[in-house]
């Protein structure tokens, strides 16, 4: 007998049912788009993502259904609902099946009479082609190419694609000689839902190096606040320990308090001022071996400011060699140019 006319088929009731289960199983769901992806590739992302992410290609009405029918904040996935879509779903957080599902995308030649997505450049320099009849196919497709030294070279760097225009088929071509995959082609996300709330690409795409300079950034001023307002924790008690243990030595040598820990830096304070004010002094209320230690003292200082002034005029004469072969550079150009 065949079946009533405008009763559902069983297979679409079953599929509704087992999208529904889906959403109500998983705590992350999602709708991506696949428009592009071969065959071959959706094979392998479905082989090597089933472990942690479950994709259901379905039909949009039925998907629409389900969605309906489980209604609240599912409703929202409804607006997302376009062209060729699979639905995802996951016990990872959403920027992590996010990252998962950008992961699918692989580099693909542009199509004939595809629009492109993209402005694509050719960039000028060396191809690995020798001359031979490839030469007219790339000329073919506007990129100016030449035979050099037994080679074909891309003589300029030229756009020869903008975003939004269609693909030529010798433009196709000659991108494709010369190995130009300017697209990625993969599982695009549209939306993904945790817990009632809606993540957008916008929303999930992080930059993950930005964010841990940030997170290094703050670290390190919470850390300089806290040292800087003797706040203690487990991180800054070494430091403010070692802070105080600084700042209480050098009080004690300014306000010259003998104790075991600065003895020698007072003694080496005391014979530093007593060689300063004893400079002060004419040779002939010196005895000799303060004389001695004075003249140490400033042929070391001689040598010193001697290196510093040899440091200062090597610098100098290096600044000048770098001036003199700029002004050379300019006049070749001069000459160059007429």
């Amino acid at each position: 007998m065949s079946s009533v006319r405008g009763r559902v088929p069983q297979w679409k009731i079953e599929a509704v049912e087992e999208l529904k289960r889906m959403f109500q199983e998983y705590p992350v769901v999602g709708i991506a788009n696949f428009r592009g992806v071969p065959s071959s590739q959706f094979q392998s992302i479905r082989r090597e993502m089933k472990k942690e992410v479950r994709l259901r290609v379905v039909k949009n009405t039925l998907l629409r259904l389900a969605l309906e029918s489980l209604g609240g904040d599912f409703n929202k996935l409804e607006d997302y609902i376009e062209d060729q879509v699979v639905v995802v779903a996951s016990k990872l957080n959403p920027f992590k099946l996010f990252k998962k599902l950008e992961g699918t995308k692989e580099p693909s030649p542009l199509k004939p009479n595809q629009v492109s997505p993209v402005d694509v450049v050719v960039e000028a320099g060396p191809t690995n082609f020798p001359p031979g009849p490839i030469l007219g196919e790339i000329q073919a497709g506007g990129i100016p190419a030449a035979i050099e030294k037994g080679k074909i070279v891309v003589k300029n760097t030229v756009t020869v694609v903008k975003a939004g225009e269609i693909v030529k088929p010798d433009v196709a071509r000659a991108l494709n000689l010369l190995e130009i995959k300017p697209i990625h082609i993969g599982l695009e996300t549209k939306a993904l839902m945790e817990n009632g709330i809606l993540f957008t690409p916008g929303d999930l795409a992080i930059d993950e190096a930005k964010v841990f300079e940030d997170f290094v950034e703050a670290a390190s001023r919470a850390l300089n606040l806290a040292v800087n307002s003797a706040y203690v924790t487990e991180e800054t008690a070494e430091i403010l320990i070692q802070k105080a243990f600084m700042d209480a030595k050098s009080l004690a040598i300014n306000a010259v308090i003998f104790e075991k820990e600065v003895t020698g830096d007072l003694i080496s304070k005391a014979y530093s001022e007593m060689l300063a004010v004893a400079s002060l002094i004419g040779d002939e209320a010196l005895d000799d071996d303060l004389r001695s230690r004075i003249g140490d003292v400033a042929q070391v200082q001689q040598v010193v400011t001697e290196e510093k002034e040899e440091k200062e005029e090597r610098e100098e004469g290096e600044k000048e060699e770098e001036e003199k072969s700029e002004e050379s550079a300019f006049e070749g150009l001069g000459a160059l140019f007429g």
